[in-house]
Formats: structure tokens, C-alpha cells, sequence
């Protein structure tokens, strides 16, 4: 592997504005940017070591102490468990979500390839009408829009409007998932019906 970035607000439970690049040793890169670092203040430029060569700046100790704790907390419950934990709930979800008509659903077929991120529209509705709903109505949180990939959504077929998304985590429990079914059966039988237009808190 010659690189890997990944964020640190996700999975990993972290606060934003963290995150991580592994380069790998044999590859020969030169930043693009340039400050200074604790370590060789004498230099202009960067040094010529790693990690110090690219990393600019004072770093976010404060956020990075952040995710080493949920890095932490991740391994005391077993990443096994909660990769097994995550797929449990989404199965769950896809499985009641099947009889809920008016409810599509983006996610592969394979669970083996699933993770705790699933994506949905109810039709009828935008994505935004949805959100609101959920919140409002139910106090259920996702996340309405592109999600910061316009590409992803013009490939299913979303864009512009994009989609609803949920996040399942270790945390979530299936009394959560059950009762986020349940609102989205609501909401489509809502939806399709012929008074829908008559809502007026929306």
C-alpha cells in the first residue's frame, strides 16, 4: 500500500477535524506546502524525516488526544464485535425496509461488503422534508443532502436532490432501529397519500 487517508470524526470516533495519511516507505513524495514544526525550528523548510516532513505547523493535539481515546475504546470492545454489531443492525433495517412501500433504499446486496452507512429516499419527498420530519416528529437525526459526493449520487441516480443516510454505530441498539422503521413506514403511507400536500408544519 503506497497510501491510505481516512478521516477520524467517523468510524473511529473522534471529533472532526481529525484524521490520517500513512505513506508508505518506499514512496518518494515532496509536500506541497510548507510551515514550520517543534521539532527542527532552525529550518525554513520542512525537515527531511518522517512524520515531521509532512506535517506543517503546530498539530491539533487537543482533537488528536480525542481520537486516540476513541481508537482506544474501539479496541477495549473489539473491532470484530462491532463490525458483527453494525452488519446485525443494518440487516435488520434493510430487512423491515423491504415491506415498507414508497422506501427505497441504496446499499449492496452483499452484506459482506456492507458497513453502518446506508442511504434512502421515501418517495414523494425530498431528502430535506424527510430530515426535518424524522427530527421534528420523531427525534431520529441522519443527514440529508450529497453527503459531499455529487459523483456517488449521480451514479444511483439522486442527484441533485440526494438522499437520506443513517449511520448505524456499536452504540445504536435494535429497539432503535425498530423504531426508525416504524417512522418511515409512517411517513411513506403519509407520503403517498392523497392528503400529503396538506401538511402544514413543514
Amino acid at each position: 500500500m503506497d497510501m491510505l487517508a481516512f478521516p477520524g470524526h467517523k468510524g473511529l470516533l473522534g471529533p472532526t477535524g481529525t484524521g490520517a495519511l500513512y505513506i508508505g516507505a518506499e514512496l518518494d513524495i515532496s509536500p506541497i506546502m510548507r510551515g514550520g514544526t517543534g521539532s527542527r525550528s532552525d529550518l525554513e523548510y520542512q525537515p527531511d524525516f518522517m512524520p515531521d516532513m509532512f506535517e506543517s505547523g503546530t498539530l491539533n493535539v487537543a482533537g488528536l488526544a480525542g481520537l486516540a481515546a476513541g481508537v482506544r475504546h474501539l479496541l477495549d470492545v473489539g473491532v470484530e464485535e462491532v463490525q458483527a454489531h453494525e452488519k446485525a443492525l443494518v440487516t435488520r433495517f434493510l430487512d423491515g425496509a423491504a415491506s415498507v412501500p414508497g422506501l427505497t433504499v441504496h446499499s449492496p446486496k452483499d452484506p459482506a461488503v456492507r458497513c453502518g452507512v446506508l442511504s434512502f429516499n421515501v418517495d414523494g419527498l425530498p431528502p430535506s422534508d424527510v430530515g426535518l420530519i424524522l427530527d421534528q416528529d420523531y427525534g431520529i437525526l441522519g443527514r440529508a443532502g450529497l453527503h459531499c459526493a455529487p459523483g456517488a449520487h449521480r451514479t444511483i441516480g439522486t442527484f441533485p436532490v440526494g438522499s437520506m443516510r443513517f449511520g448505524f454505530s456499536h452504540s445504536n441498539t435494535t429497539a432503535e432501529v425498530d423504531t426508525a422503521l416504524g417512522a418511515l413506514q409512517a411517513l411513506a403511507s403519509w407520503a403517498g397519500s392523497p392528503t400529503s400536500v396538506e401538511r402544514n408544519h413543514v
